[in-house]
């Protein structure tokens, strides 16, 4: 019979090998050195919200979505230098191919192109709320190519995060998760139920890091 601690163990490594090739696409050997990250130029963390950052990311790096006339706002008052900035910085965390890295490129210069024509992408835009700013010093804590990874866990219950963007998360502190959560609520429009269920993989993503690590949709548990 297999201990209960050991099928823990199991299950852990279980869910490990699969993030791990995943991600990396093999486990252990020599490899190349990794490519250089590009750091966001100074001054650019924080001029987009984290309610809208995540969606300029998801245009840019998925092609879908929608973007108010309040995030092509602050897309555009932040600057075309900014914007690249970011792009650039994601594509120096990730791996894509040329094709990838052409079609990402051509959407990042949509993205800005769109919104300075229309003032929006898609959708009817509502009266913004009053919105509760993120923390002073939070900005930049966790990066470009992370924090989208926990958008889309904690408001879409979606997507894989790594060992990298967990330390990221727990590195910046408990104070500022909580705040990029309240600041990015006070910009939707939420029902209480679903701000409950916000609220629960909120707290379920810190936990989750803080135990294993990293999160894998797919092989969690809840």
């Amino acid at each position: 019979m297999v201990e209960k601690i050991e099928t823990e163990e199991i299950l852990e490594r279980n869910s490990k090998v699969w993030n791990l090739c995943k991600r990396s696409g093999h486990i252990g050997g020599t490899q190349a050195a990794p490519a250089t990250i590009v750091q966001p130029l100074k001054g650019c963390a924080g001029k987009v919200t984290s309610a809208c950052g995540p969606k300029i990311y998801d245009f840019v790096f998925d092609n879908s979505g929608i973007l108010s006339e309040k995030c092509c706002e602050q897309l555009l008052n932040a600057g075309r230098e900014c914007h690249d900035s970011d792009t650039n910085s994601i594509l120096s965390e990730g791996e894509f191919s040329k094709e990838e890295r052409k079609e990402i490129l051509a959407r990042h210069s949509e993205v800005w192109n769109l919104c300075k024509r229309s003032g929006h992408i898609g959708g009817t835009q509502p009266v913004p709320a009053p919105t509760v700013q993120p923390l002073t010093g939070c900005a930049g804590k966790v990066t470009s190519a992370c924090g989208p990874k926990v958008y889309a866990f904690v408001f879409g219950k979606i997507g894989v995060l790594s060992e990298k963007c967990c330390e990221l998360l727990l590195n910046a502190g408990r104070q500022c998760h909580d705040s990029e959560t309240n600041s990015i609520l006070s910009e939707g429009e939420f029902s209480a139920e679903e701000k409950k269920e916000i609220m629960k993989r909120h707290n379920q993503v810190w936990n989750l890091c803080k135990k294993n690590g990293h999160i894998d949709i797919e092989n969690t548990v809840f």
